[in-house]
């Protein structure tokens, strides 16, 4: 008897980046690290875009480049809008969290305070910090209480930097979280019109309304932040990679 063929999964790769899409979207899910914010921030609300896509080192990892958008800064020089970024590589073969592989972060990236922080499992990295959730060890990402600059050496926020402070959290936080897609084949275009910064989300302030993900010339909110596009793209946030 001929055995019948194999039916071969449909891959819906919108993007074009070789992922199937959904598969984006469960691997920043699943793989998000322990966000820690410090359980007395006046200005929490925020949600994260992301970028998932192989690794340009080595496809048979992925780079996953989360920017977490917040309403506002309210710590010194506070201001609207704000965009915070980390960075993370992960091996998909190993369940998560054992798959993340290296992470890295630039708290108030192109300011005078800017503080880059590293770590992960590769030759001479340090070693990621991990809080326990259901008996697995998860890699912590730190942000600053008000100011909300992310650190994966907690060591670094300190009163030196911007006057940062940051604890571990009892429970973690999980933002609502979109796939922007790649720059040139994008997944939303308008992050109000999509559904996520909006009023009935609790998002105040309309000059962060109807942003577009991809507008390298637009920035998110004042104080100087950045693009988010710029964000998505800065190679500074694409975590090293090594085979164990």
């Amino acid at each position: 008897m001929t055995e019948a063929p194999r039916e071969l999964p449909v891959i819906v790769d919108v993007d074009g980046d070789g992922l199937d899409d959904a598969v984006e979207a469960r691997l920043a899910r699943d793989y998000l690290p322990y966000l820690s914010d410090d359980p007395a921030d006046g200005c929490g609300l925020s949600g994260i875009v992301h970028r998932v896509r192989p690794h340009p080192a080595d496809p048979a990892f992925v780079s996953i480049v989360y920017v977490r958008l917040y309403n506002e800064d309210c710590g010194l020089n506070g201001h609207m809008g704000d965009d915070e970024v980390f960075g993370i590589s992960i091996d998909p073969r190993r369940p998560a969290p054992a798959g993340i592989v290296s992470m890295v972060a630039i708290g108030h990236q192109d300011t005078i305070c800017e503080q880059v922080t590293a770590c992960g499992r590769c030759p001479g990295q340090e070693p990621c910090t991990t809080t326990m959730v259901d008996g697995a060890a998860v890699p912590v990402v730190f942000a600053s209480k008000d100011k909300h600059a992310n650190y994966v050496q907690p060591g670094r926020c300190s009163w030196i930097s911007c006057l940062d402070r940051c604890t571990l959290a009892p429970t973690p936080t999980v933002p609502p979280m979109v796939n922007a897609g790649e720059p040139g084949r994008h997944l939303i275009e308008d992050l109000t019109a999509q559904g996520f910064v909006t009023r009935a989300n609790g998002w105040t302030h309309t000059r962060l309304f109807d942003v577009g993900p991809w507008d390298t010339a637009r920035q998110f909110g004042g104080g100087g932040t950045g693009s988010v596009g710029k964000r998505l793209e800065d190679a500074s946030f694409v975590a090293p990679v090594c085979v164990e």
